[in-house]
């Protein structure tokens, strides 16, 4: 299968979701602990985490076909494998080049760059004869522990985000760069609270000094929309990782359409929204990393 209709595939099924389960479309996504390699133990990222996470199987556990049989197992008779797939970023080989790019390469000795994307087969362990999975203990929970707000508030204060409490709402502001939060009284739950934060977090790491994404459009504009989207993808990838549930925003309504438009309208929308909220995940993890380094 060709990598260009596999992301059809999964653009597809999100703006599906977006239709049967309206802004609650994150929820078959995140209720499910991420999924990880067999071999690795690493977790998919992006498109892939969610694209596998929507697979009709019980396991968390992937591996492709290789992989599994060299551990000693089988696939079970008639198992369809699902696919994931991978962008690698390459240089150009020199005699490709023509006009401008190589008038470039001549003055600068640097080869334009790119992108050749991959796809590979892999099964579930559930489609794996004889394979017993250990399923990790799905943290999200409607109701939170002192001790899990208190990491999640660790995680945020690591970031050294300027955060404004006591406001009618929540945004964040890229000409002043502060998140502004009504009170935890406001919300109905703590999850609620911390789902809304985690959201306007993922709109601060799109600063220019961060991640650098275009934040310069007005609202009911199509970029608007698109950094909104980025956000609600980040916010559910920090709402997984923390262990708090993904609740769904009242005002995200007014985006839903707008988000089903752009994903038909853009071919590249879905995988640029889902590359972005990566980087800023990574990009908050990394402060996590230099906090432990620092301490």
């Amino acid at each position: 299968m060709k990598t260009q209709e596999i992301l059809e595939q999964i653009q597809d099924k999100i703006v599906d979701l977006m239709k049967t389960e309206g802004t609650d479309w994150h929820k078959p996504w995140t209720s499910k602990p991420a999924p990880i390699n067999h071999i690795s133990k690493k977790p998919y990222r992006g498109m892939n985490n969610f694209w596998l996470s929507v697979q009709d199987f019980r396991s968390h556990e992937w591996a492709t076909f290789k992989q599994w049989s060299e551990k000693g197992y089988q696939i079970k008779k008639g198992s369809k494998a699902s696919r994931v797939v991978f962008c690698e970023v390459k240089d150009k080989k020199p005699e490709w080049l023509k006009d401008d790019e190589l008038a470039l390469y001549k003055a600068t000795g640097k080869l334009p760059k790119y992108f050749l994307w991959k796809n590979y087969a892999v099964f579930n362990g559930d489609q794996v004869e004889d394979f017993v999975s250990t399923m990790p203990v799905n943290t999200h929970s409607t109701e939170l522990t002192e001790a899990k707000k208190k990491d999640i508030e660790f995680f945020i204060a690591n970031t050294k985000a300027v955060i404004d409490y006591g406001q009618n709402s929540a945004f964040y502001s890229p000409l002043t760069d502060h998140i502004g939060m009504p009170s935890l009284e406001m919300f109905d739950t703590d999850v609620d609270y911390f789902s809304t934060l985690l959201h306007e977090l993922t709109h601060w790491t799109g600063h220019k000094d961060r991640c650098d994404r275009d934040q310069t459009n007005g609202f009911g504009t199509t970029e608007y929309a698109k950094e909104e989207l980025v956000a609600e993808v980040g916010s559910a990838f920090l709402c997984r990782i923390l262990g708090v549930e993904k609740t769904v925003r009242k005002d995200h309504a007014k985006y839903l359409n707008n988000w089903i438009e752009i994903i038909q309208d853009e071919s590249k929308a879905m995988v640029r929204a889902f590359s972005q909220a990566q980087k800023a995940i990574d990009y908050l993890e990394q402060l996590q990393l230099e906090k432990k380094e620092v301490a």
